[in-house]
């Protein structure tokens, strides 16, 4: 269990454990981000990264985008799988292997991808109210060096985001 502050005086207590702290704070912004995905018509907030990663680095094959999200082939296919039923994505066969998909992001989905980018950014700003301006700054520059890769990158590190 997590050291948490101790209540009697004079006592000494250990800080909160980091890792417990940073897990609950991922799962209150998860569960607020998949009230706003759901509202939007996502089954939830791993549509939206999705969609976002394919905005943000199109043409890579599904396995380059599994290995970015994290996600093994099964949980990513059925979940390409699902967008593709709702007119969210399309895939097509990649020209230079053709036993890869490239899956592509659709108008339709680029549109719900902005509302809940939106949206994400109402509920962020709902969330982080109770911090200054500057602690937000500091906060965002704070997670981002922590979350960087080996090479300084946060954005574009493998392992699982969702």
């Amino acid at each position: 269990m997590p050291a948490q502050p101790s209540a009697q005086a004079g006592t000494t207590t250990q800080p909160a454990d980091l890792t417990w702290l940073l897990h609950r704070a991922a799962q209150r912004m998860r569960a607020a981000l998949d009230q706003v995905a759901k509202a939007q018509g996502l089954a939830g907030v791993r549509d939206w990264i999705v969609l976002s990663a394919l905005i943000a680095q199109p043409g890579r094959t599904q396995l380059a985008l599994g290995h970015a999200l994290g996600l093994d082939k099964t949980t990513l296919t059925s979940q390409l799988d699902r967008l593709e039923t709702g007119g969210l994505i399309i895939r097509s066969l990649n020209p230079h292997d053709r036993r890869a998909r490239i899956p592509e992001i659709t108008t339709a989905g680029r549109r719900i991808q902005a509302r809940v980018t939106r949206a994400r950014d109402h509920t962020e700003t709902e969330l982080l109210k109770a911090f200054s301006t500057q602690e937000q700054r500091l906060l965002r520059e704070l997670l981002t060096r922590l979350a960087a890769s080996e090479h300084g990158d946060c954005l574009h590190a493998s392992g699982s985001c969702i």
